[in-house]
């Protein structure tokens, strides 16, 4: 592995250290590169893009174990079903074997998702063979404190190897009492690594849009986010990494959140891996209609199962039929199952329709074939002919078609269980995919993100768009993609012809964003998002390939903070960033001259109060401003990342646009008073601002120090206080204010861009 630590080593940017391939990870390995489906231990652990190296890039950015204390945040990037929980599982036996002495493990939202993650990390990481690398602890209460006292005493005492695995839903309730167990015990010596699998799911602040809304106090936390960050406020020497396939909340507008990373890693799939563009891009034969007439509506009752559901059902059983008869006898692994998953909506009152007209067809199937098969077996086989016929075109291998009807008789209408996936009573709880080897689920919203329908080959997703739906909403129902190549041509997706629209769209924003993120990883997400901004955003591609919601610019054009700088050193990163960039424009773009040279303001009576740059590129704004300035307030962050990409997406259409930069009063400092608002009194230092246009008897107010044609920054200071017009009474002095403009001429072709 010295070649490894010197591959390592060289990376840029550098890893903050090089976490060592150790005994117990060594062993992880080997016995993961045992599975007789799975890569070999030479794929695991050889190559820039192996498990183990990806994993070392991940844990060499997190805080190093030698560090007396801290916290660091980083963003891992995978695709949906691509090894994710590989990725963190190899990430957790080397923090273990690092000197990481806990791990707490934030694994999914539903009882089922965590039941699914503690089932796997017990079994990869030996703990139900009773090894002695590992304590594991399941949703801990006040009751636990004892055991995990002593056992994080007998880890600092270094008397034992074992470290803690602490498994807990991500939901308030448990955070919160996991938070106030380990509030009572001494961690300052205990390193320790959060894993947040599917981070964007319930982690991030769900108050988000009713924030930037303004109606609820910018203090305002959905529950478990807070309880996330009350967690991390006892770890006192703590890395939390964000797992998910959709990062599409976790970047480019979540600059002020408290969750927000520093750092992106990715998680390269096996060459074995099929995701969108396998489905939509490169197999589009593998998708399936469904009409919209056979999608069962308030307006439109069907009194049977639809046509569509009973040709997919087809599908399966003649995949089934394949399995059984090419499948080794007495195999075991993830090759031992294919499935169907049959995805109507997140109602669980269609769950049971669905279900119901899934029995009845496959009752009328089997019926129809055990009894006509001996004596017609020329109508048995015309039954399946069309679904035969286009398996033979996607899988050269396919056994003759009598075989397989003789195998669906023989062994799979027998091993064949439909289930119930869902929170009611009678629906099936967990899978046992062992009990049997064919299985069709029925369910919602516990078939959608994080859930592994083991050897799924054919979806039945009749559940329609539902409005606009968020990129990374809509890419978390794809539970088809995954490790499938060997089969590929077996599967097949029904959806609507608008989800199939919508998938295909997806696929290509995925590309885009993944390509960015694989370009700049490791980077500093603020660096990485300035370069996405100017670079990737700057390519030929279609304005809402970021996945983003779109929300007009405001009508009088002009777009302005209210709270900005949330803090002093974001106050003081934005005095010096103002007096370096009039120093620099001064001399690039200078001298600069009083407004009343330009032909808008030539009735003004003599010199107006404000200078101006007159034409500076916008490129030049956007990398040594924009990009630039610290906008600490969560729903002036939101705008303003809003208007970069809507920047970029004008630089990109026009690279000639330029901007008048306004010097307001020539930089002499004014002054504003504070309002209650953002749930704040005016007294707090982080109200917002009454107004920022001042108003006067002249024949030009503020908001009039702006072009006609072209995009406008105006740029000013500012003391602040609680009285009106009354300077003395300033308790902030010298705040630097920005406002930006664009003028009707190009807000016809613009979009601001803003998470819904």
């Amino acid at each position: 592995m010295t070649t490894s630590i010197k591959i390592l080593s060289t990376i840029t940017p550098p890893l903050r250290w090089v976490p060592e391939l150790k005994e117990f990870t060594n062993d992880f390995l080997k016995a993961k590169s045992q599975d007789p489906n799975g890569p070999s231990y030479e794929d695991l652990t050889e190559g820039t893009d192996s498990v183990l190296q990806e994993a070392q890039r991940i844990l060499g950015r997190c805080l190093p174990p030698s560090e007396p204390s801290g916290r660091e945040t980083g963003l891992v990037v995978g695709y949906v079903q691509s090894g994710k929980t590989m990725s963190f599982e190899t990430v957790i036996a080397l923090a273990r074997d690092n000197g990481y002495g806990l791990v707490i493990v934030l694994a999914g939202t539903k009882n089922n998702l965590r039941d699914q993650s503690e089932d796997r990390l017990r079994k990869d990481l030996g703990i139900d063979e009773g090894g002695d690398d590992w304590f594991h602890l399941s949703n801990p209460t006040k009751a636990a404190q004892n055991q995990i006292e002593s056992k994080v005493s007998a880890w600092t005492k270094k008397s034992t190897k074992k470290a803690l695995l602490i498994t807990v839903l991500k939901h308030g309730g448990h955070l919160e009492k996991l938070a106030e167990v380990l509030k009572k015990i001494n961690l300052k010596f205990v390193p320790t690594l959060i894993v947040d699998d599917e981070s964007d799911q319930a982690s991030l602040n769900t108050k988000a849009a009713k924030i930037r809304g303004g109606q609820i106090p910018d203090v305002e936390k959905s529950a478990t986010y807070e309880k996330i960050l009350n967690l991390r406020d006892v770890l006192p020497h703590h890395s939390y990494l964000q797992y998910t396939a959709t990062p599409q909340a976790n970047l480019l507008i979540a600059q002020t959140d408290l969750l927000n990373a520093s750092f992106a890693e990715i998680v390269t799939p096996g060459t074995s891996y099929t995701g969108g563009k396998a489905f939509f891009l490169e197999n589009k034969n593998l998708i399936c209609d469904i009409p919209s007439i056979e999608v069962p509506t308030k307006t439109n009752i069907l009194s049977g199962p639809p046509k569509s559901l009973i040709k997919a059902l087809r599908f399966f059983l003649l995949v089934a039929a394949q399995h059984s008869l090419t499948r080794e006898k007495g195999m075991t692994g993830k090759d031992r199952n294919r499935s169907m998953m049959v995805h109507p909506a997140v109602k669980t009152s269609s769950h049971k329709e669905y279900k119901a007209w899934v029995d009845k067809a496959k009752a009328g199937i089997s019926d129809f074939v055990e009894s006509q098969y001996s004596k017609n077996p020329s109508s048995v086989l015309k039954t399946f002919s069309e679904e035969y016929d286009s398996l033979v075109l996607s899988e050269p291998n396919m056994r003759p078609l009598p075989d397989l009807i003789a195998a669906m008789v023989d062994d799979v209408f027998d091993e064949l269980l439909v289930v119930e996936v869902n929170g009611t009573p009678d629906a099936e709880k967990n899978i046992s995919w062992k009990q049997t080897r064919y299985w069709i689920l029925v369910g919602g919203a516990k078939l959608d993100r994080g859930y592994t329908v083991e050897g799924l080959c054919i979806t039945y997703m009749p559940r329609p768009l539902g409005g606009t739906p968020a990129a990374d909403t809509l890419q978390q129902r794809a539970r088809f993609f995954g490790y499938k190549r060997k089969y590929l041509g077996l599967c097949r997706v029904f959806i609507q012809p608008s989800v199939q629209a919508a998938f295909s769209e997806y696929v290509e924003h995925e590309e885009f964003v993944r390509s960015a993120l694989v370009e700049h990883r490791g980077k500093p997400l603020v660096e990485w998002r300035r370069d996405f901004v100017l670079t990737e955003l700057l390519k030929p591609t279609r304005p809402n390939v970021i996945g983003l919601g779109t929300r007009r610019i405001p009508v009088d054009g002009w777009l302005v903070p209210d709270v900005l700088q949330r803090d002093e050193a974001a106050a003081e990163h934005n005095r010096n960033l103002l007096s370096e960039i009039v120093g620099q424009w001064g001399l690039r773009y200078g001298p600069v001259v009083n407004a009343s040279t330009l032909a808008k303001f030539h009735s003004a009576n003599g010199d107006t109060p404000h200078n101006v740059f007159d034409a500076i590129p916008l490129r030049v704004i956007l990398e040594e401003f924009l990009l630039k300035v610290a906008v600490r307030d969560p729903r002036d962050a939101e705008e303003h990342s809003a208007m970069l990409v809507a920047l970029a997406v004008l630089l990109r259409k026009d690279s000639s646009v330029m901007v008048d930069v306004f010097l307001m009063n020539k930089l002499q400092i004014g002054y504003r008073m504070r309002n209650a608002g953002r749930g704040l009194t005016a007294d707090h230092k982080y109200a917002p601002i009454n107004q920022y246009f001042s108003q006067s008897a002249d024949s030009f107010n503020d908001k009039d120090f702006c072009s006609v044609e072209r995009v406008t920054l105006q740029l000013r200071k500012f003391d602040l206080g609680t009285v009106q017009r009354d300077r003395a009474s300033a308790d902030i002095r010298e705040v630097s204010w920005f406002a930006l403009n664009i003028p009707k001429k190009l807000k016809k072709t613009l979009l601001v861009e803003a998470r819904g």
